[in-house]
């Protein structure tokens, strides 16, 4: 049973001049539940999303169930939408050395085209503005309040700011963030995601293969289909003329597990979404205060567990401490100390321990050591898991 409604209610922008509680900058799943959240609270809050409501996202659309107490609390009615569930996970070198592993904590998966629209028409029932079609193009701190600018001109003020922005944006930038300069320096990826028609995939079953110098991660989602989304060394695109479908033949297809999904399963939708300049760089929570969650506060690395489970459960952190600000408990200062400290405690380590798997896969002789390895000592294969995921909240 689909839930999506036809059409996001329209919310009338407040005027211009009214100060909100809270300006988001940013529509997805984290910036998404966070305004949420805070209109529930009976907060006034603002949301910015470039893009218009429904739409797909580069993601691997897979939600661990840490999160799930937490979606149903502020509304999404999860037990009514027949979400595949998956409790298995099969992860492959690029020669086809599988590893075979119960995946004990599990995860649902859902597109964001679903989840986000619905996401968006909750918020907007509680009383969130959300401003679709809107491009941010400055934000800045002044007399204790922050002057948010969009495309056109106009401006909005808030006493908050949160940024949920994703890996990268022209804020990125505006803000002169520490991260760029290395970024520019480093390994570079880009990421591709679409669905494919596998009539027979399990609909309890992930599934990750490493290829030269990238990994591909294959999941069930609503209606039948496989969410197939892959990250890869921008090298890979770039020596084979840029082209994701000659990259596809050239490296993907070697390893014999991934070949037959790529070959002969047929592509559902819209063409390939593509995002590239994607850095696994050291980010910060807060930048000339403008509170950071999700991707802009740290690029999580698909081996982290998911990105979608984390952004989530960064909203919940920061929806406390901001309550705790604008109820007057708490200055700006220790806002920004206190939310910094509990988000380094709360992810830091799933985010690290992502980025240190995420330098084995892709690298076709250590990938195998590593699988031979883990199935030799199935109790190291439930630590690292563990490491990847959280606990529900």
């Amino acid at each position: 049973m689909s839930v999506l409604p036809s059409s996001l209610p329209r919310t009338a922008p407040k005027t211009l001049t009214e100060l909100y509680d809270c300006a988001i900058i940013g529509g997805g799943v984290s910036g998404l539940t966070l305004a949420l959240q805070l209109a529930q609270a009976g907060r006034t809050v603002v949301l910015f999303e470039k893009e218009t409501y429904p739409f797909h996202r580069v993601c691997g659309e897979y939600i661990s169930m840490e999160n799930y107490d937490f979606l149903c609390r502020i509304g999404v009615p999860l037990a009514e939408m027949n979400l595949p569930k998956m409790t298995r996970f099969t992860v492959s070198s690029p020669t086809g050395e599988a590893l075979h592993h119960p995946l004990d904590i599990g995860g649902l998966g859902i597109t964001r085209y679903e989840l986000d629209q619905l996401l968006a028409r909750l918020a907007v029932q509680h009383g969130a503005t959300i401003q679709e079609g809107t491009k941010v193009t400055d934000v800045v701190f002044a007399n204790e309040q922050l002057t948010i600018t969009v495309a056109g001109g106009a401006t909005y003020r808030a006493r908050t700011a949160c940024g949920a922005w994703g890996k990268h944006a022209n804020l990125d930038s505006k803000l002169k963030r520490s991260f760029l300069e290395s970024s520019r320096q480093g390994r570079q990826f880009v990421a591709v995601k679409y669905h494919l028609q596998v009539p027979d995939f399990p609909r309890d079953l992930v599934e990750m293969h490493n290829f030269k110098d990238g990994y591909c991660g294959l999941s069930p989602v609503p209606g039948g289909l496989t969410n197939c989304s892959y990250i890869s060394d921008v090298r890979n695109l770039r020596a084979h003329g840029n082209s994701v479908a000659e990259m596809e033949r050239q490296v993907l297809m070697q390893n014999p597990l991934l070949r037959p999904y790529l070959q002969e399963a047929q592509r559902a939708g819209k063409p390939p979404i593509v995002i590239s300049q994607i850095t696994f760089r050291e980010r910060s929570t807060v930048e000339t205060h403008v509170l950071l969650l999700g991707d802009a506060a740290g690029t999580i690395a698909p081996l982290a567990g998911n990105g979608m489970s984390m952004g989530m459960n960064a909203s919940f952190l920061l929806y406390g401490l901001l309550l705790d600000y604008l109820d007057g408990r708490i200055s700006r200062p220790e806002l920004e100390q206190q939310y910094t400290q509990a988000w380094r405690r709360l992810l830091l380590l799933r985010i690290t321990a992502g980025r240190l798997i995420h330098q084995f896969f892709g690298r076709p002789a250590l990938t195998t050591l590593a699988i031979r390895f883990l199935k030799r000592i199935p109790g190291l294969t439930n630590q690292v898991l563990k490491l990847t995921h959280g606990k529900s909240y």
